[in-house]
């Protein structure tokens, strides 16, 4: 309609958008999806400067995280660093297609021989580890923005656990890093600050989970006779490392494999025993916290070596789950009929998968005060 108003009075769709008054326009803009706002940006430079705006970003995401916008999330993944439109796939694209599937990803690196390891995600930010150099970069695969952040002392090449994750307190991102191997009681825990670029040292396995505003981690208690696994969180506010769950109370010899992500609740998983997998969740904060099985399914129908591991990445609106099998394959699992298909993507040995939000968050955070 607006092309065709355009069109037939002789305006342009530059002079139609400059019409609008400004909090009409940002009402409007705040209502679309990040695609339509990256087309949007090209209509004039009144539009690109207001969701280019940190506050409009923000305001954005806000909407995003409280469902008044269909958020698109994607799977990022590492060796190489591709992103994959998972519910595209499970809607019946491939072949010809794929890709609209699969895209492969060049971030702009100080040194484009880097060798990059994940660390995690949050609103849209993919946070990447130098292997080697103690440094890492910070990708927005959505705008394609990338920030390399300086190396340091504090951090080193071969720690064992890592974190990204989001301070609401004060407004910042920071990544974690702790480098002991004795368990939490012995490790030394590096927290880097986005926002003022400095490091702060604290003394108290995997990569951290981001949830409600902490880093979580499986852990494993070894102040009581009998040593038992729990969930360790680091408080990115209060830069607090503390025991806030105690995991499900299973039957049998199970040991829990990894955490997640699921919707707005904490995920919990094991998929290497007798080809089956289970998973749990909670969506309570503190040690009383109960949990709710989600899946019990099994998995026979994957081929694969005699000891593989399971990894879920991803779960489709219709049911399926997107699996990192054999740490190099990903397929699609559909629990109900225990079929699969392979994804079309590239893989090497010990490929990292993560969720991502589209997001217009930029890397760069822009600290300026905002328009908006």
């Amino acid at each position: 309609m607006k092309g065709a108003f355009a069109e037939s009075s002789g305006t342009s769709a530059s002079a139609v958008a400059k019409s609008f008054a400004e909090d009409v326009v940002i009402e409007i803009l705040l209502r679309l999806p990040v695609k339509s706002l990256g087309r949007c940006k090209c209509v004039c430079k009144r539009w690109w400067f207001l969701i280019s705006d940190r506050g409009f970003a923000k305001s954005h995401l806000e909407r995003l995280k409280a469902g008044h916008i269909i958020s698109s999330q994607r799977i990022f993944k590492t060796r190489p660093l591709e992103t994959i439109d998972y519910e595209l796939l499970d809607g019946g694209i491939g072949g010809e297609d794929d890709r609209a599937v699969v895209k492969f990803h060049e971030p702009r690196m100080d040194d484009s021989s880097w060798h990059l390891e994940l660390v995690g995600s949050c609103d849209g930010l993919v946070c990447l580890s130098v292997m080697g150099y103690s440094g890492f970069v910070l990708y927005n695969p959505t705008t394609k923005e990338c920030r390399n952040l300086p190396s340091s002392d504090h951090f080193q090449p071969d720690g064992f656990l890592f974190g990204f994750g989001y301070d609401s307190r004060s407004d910042d991102y920071k990544i974690l890093q702790s480098k002991g191997r004795n368990g939490f009681e012995d490790a030394q825990v590096v927290v880097f600050s986005l926002k003022s670029e400095s490091h702060l040292c604290l003394y108290q396995r995997g990569d951290g989970v981001y949830w409600k505003g902490a880093l979580h981690w499986c852990g494993l208690d070894r102040s009581r006779e009998k040593a038992e696994d729990v969930i360790i969180s680091f408080d990115l506010s209060e830069e607090k490392l503390q025991q806030v769950l105690r995991l499900p109370e299973v039957n049998g010899d199970i040991s829990f494999e990894g955490l997640g992500v699921h919707g707005a609740n904490l995920f919990v998983y094991h998929g290497s025993y007798k080809d089956c997998f289970q998973a749990w969740i909670t969506s309570e904060y503190g040690k009383g916290g109960s949990w709710t099985k989600l899946y019990n399914f099994t998995t026979e129908g994957i081929s694969g070596y005699s000891f593989w591991r399971k990894i879920p990445v991803a779960y489709t609106r219709s049911g399926k789950i997107v699996f990192q099998v054999d740490v190099y394959r990903t397929i699609m699992f559909n629990p109900e009929d225990n079929t699969y298909k392979d994804y079309p993507t590239q893989c090497r040995h010990d490929v990292e998968s993560t969720i991502y939000m589209e997001t217009l968050i930029s890397p760069y955070l822009d600290y300026e005060p905002s328009r908006i």
